[in-house]
């Protein structure tokens, strides 16, 4: 991602947020948040990303909608720019664990990835920073009960995009995100939505697990005594 890129993060968990706030602080133009948790989105929101509520339709959909919109863009369009309307980076910061869009009670594993191959713009990037495993026996998906997913790799092959998987290398990135905290230049705290007890655990992750009262990002404080 450069300056002035065009950003679609898909998942506003603590990873989420962070690759959205990463993306501003390194000066993307637009940086869209996609999610169906309200307090996910409202967080996204309050650092200057757009967040997009998959429940109110197909997300790829509403992002374009919200760029046709923009006159500066349009109006600059020239012949056969339609196709770039889209973004030039897409990050998956779902996994495997990525719900159907039509039945949200439902995983669909390869729905997020399906979605940023129709939103990313020719030559641009693919991040996966979800994780996917090797094995899931409750996928909801064939493919997904033995780690494989259904990829649109044609639209892949044919937009030039390019892909990037896995873990970030810590050691190269530590100091540096180090210094930027310390310099008061980023503050990855806005991610805290709750700071509990130790006798709170087992009742926080049974809410964090299912989403509920807007759990994101859980600070234990253990007592001073």
């Amino acid at each position: 991602m450069y300056p002035t890129s065009t950003v679609a993060i898909f998942g506003a968990g603590a990873v989420g947020l962070l690759a959205a706030y990463s993306a501003l602080l390194r000066g993307a133009a637009e940086v869209y948040v996609v999610d169906m948790i309200e307090e996910r989105l409202e967080k996204a929101g309050e650092i200057g990303a757009v967040p997009i509520n998959f429940l109110e339709g197909d997300p790829v959909e509403q992002i374009l909608e919200a760029r046709r919109r923009n006159p500066s863009l349009s109006g600059s369009l020239g012949p056969g720019d339609e196709q770039m309307m889209g973004v030039m980076c897409g990050i998956d910061c779902v996994g495997f664990q990525a719900k159907d869009r039509e039945d949200p009670s439902r995983e669909h594993p390869s729905q997020v990835i399906e979605d940023l191959c129709r939103l990313v713009n020719p030559t641009g990037t693919l991040g996966i920073a979800g994780v996917y495993v090797g094995r899931d026996p409750e996928a909801a998906e064939r493919l997904g009960k033995r780690g494989h997913l259904d990829v649109p790799w044609a639209t892949l092959f044919r937009k030039g995009i390019r892909v990037g998987f896995g873990r970030t290398d810590d050691e190269r990135y530590t100091v540096h995100l180090r210094n930027m905290i310390v310099s008061g230049r980023a503050k990855p705290s806005f991610v805290v939505s709750h700071r509990i007890s130790f006798e709170e655990v087992e009742e926080a992750y049974k809410k964090f697990d299912e989403r509920k009262d807007g759990y994101i990002k859980v600070v234990l404080q253990a007592d001073s005594s």
